[in-house]
């Protein structure tokens, strides 16, 4: 089987297909997991052409929802969110507690490796200026670029609702009622709209805290672009590994993070965060606050009252208890729930099912096929048994029939 991110392996590379072929995948019709880690407006054009035993697998139970109406033609296998990964050079090895489904060392959060707090807070992720979508939203005339404008001024004034949510209660204004195909190409190509949003707010959390006195640690590209009123509290470091990021935000006392408009799901960040002991203050999605309280591992704030984030901020870093005791209370439920490896094990889960289930449905199909021969036989029997009025109980129509009276039976079927 192909298990993947992002459509890697299903985009027609070299390799795995062939013009007038197709895909080595139907060659061999190997079943084909693709866990898609952005919305499915994004990848409209890449659900183009897949192989057949494709499975379609969403992060967010609203890009699940929003898949399954508006691309029905496709098998969505289920929901699968983000996880965490901790850095093993943070735990000691072999403490001997197992996954009680393979052997997995989660080291026991007393034994942690105190790490060096050398960043007050941090921010991992690359920036995109707000201006970048200028030319997309002007792109075809004035009235084009109102609309998408009042797309985006709403989803700002009402922060928890999603991009499709709003976009189609404009375009349902605007146009009045399409087609499901019309509506999906016609989000698709507001994408910019998505990308706007979730780096306008990515701005204002980053600029909130700045420009309040507080030093916040940038990891990732765009930075340098951002426009605030103290730059100097902005500490810029390029973009570097997932490694790397991971160590970094084991270094700080927090992790800032900024959903990417996952208001049904959760990113990485906020896991990984808590999985390498360090505070996670995050906005919210309902997936998120539905398995990780405040204070287990997570602090969360509201975008629509920024201004309260520099606050919230301020006395995490003066209480160095508090914040131990919140990873503390984070970690357990993390360890238990929100790791590669338990994700691993849900889609194995899937996997197996799904093999069980052709195995299931050829089994049905040979008892199927054994019935019918045995209803074939039993209707012979009866005939024979008419013809010489003899009724045999000894044969009927379920398929485990005797085989005695059969063999010994004047006839042969």
């Amino acid at each position: 089987m192909l298990v993947t991110f992002n459509f890697e392996g299903l985009e027609k590379e070299a390799g795995v297909y062939r013009e007038g072929i197709g895909y080595v995948w139907d060659e061999y019709a190997v079943p084909c997991y693709n866990i898609a880690v952005d919305h499915p407006y994004y990848y409209h054009e890449r659900l183009a052409d897949l192989p057949e035993k494709y499975y379609h697998i969403s992060i967010d139970r609203l890009h699940e929802a929003y898949f399954k109406h508006f691309y029905p033609e496709f098998t969505h296998r289920g929901f699968l969110p983000l996880a965490g990964s901790k850095l093993e050079e943070l735990c000691k090895p072999n403490t001997g507690k197992e996954d009680e489904k393979q052997s997995v060392e989660y080291p026991a959060e007393a034994i942690r490796k105190p790490v060096e707090k050398k960043y007050n807070v941090i921010m991992t992720g690359n920036f995109t200026p707000t201006s970048f979508c200028e030319p997309y939203i002007h792109w075809i005339n004035d009235e084009y670029a109102a609309f998408y404008q009042g797309i985006i001024d709403d989803i700002i004034a009402h922060p928890h609702r999603t991009v499709e949510e709003v976009a189609l209660e404009h375009c349902e204004r605007e146009m009045g009622e399409n087609t499901y195909k019309d509506l999906r190409m016609a989000l698709h190509r507001m994408i910019f709209i998505d990308i706007y949003v979730r780096n306008y707010w990515r701005r204002e959390a980053v600029k909130v805290l700045v420009d309040a006195g507080i030093q916040v640690d940038v990891f990732g590209k765009g930075w340098d672009e951002l426009t605030c009123g103290h730059p100097e509290n902005m500490i810029l470091h390029p973009q570097t590994t997932s490694e790397e990021c991971l160590k970094a935000i084991a270094a700080s006392k927090i992790s800032l993070n900024v959903m990417p408009w996952f208001k049904d799901g959760a990113h990485d960040r906020v896991f990984n965060s808590i999985l390498n002991g360090t505070v996670s203050v995050t906005d919210t999605s309902k997936y998120l606050c539905g398995e990780l309280k405040e204070g287990q591992g997570v602090c969360y704030y509201d975008l629509a009252y920024m201004e309260k984030l520099p606050e919230l901020v301020r006395d995490l870093l003066a209480d160095d208890a508090r914040r131990e005791e919140i990873v503390r209370a984070g970690i357990p439920v993390v360890e238990e729930k929100h790791t590669w490896i338990r994700r691993a094990h849900q889609l194995l889960e899937w996997i197996e099912e799904d093999a069980g289930g052709t195995d299931r449905q050829k089994r049905l199909r040979e008892k199927q096929e054994r019935l019918e021969k045995s209803e074939e036989f039993r209707i012979k029997q009866l005939h024979f048994a008419d013809n010489e009025g003899i009724m045999s109980e000894e044969i009927g129509s379920d398929e485990s029939y005797d085989r005695k009276a059969v063999s010994e039976s004047r006839w042969q079927v």
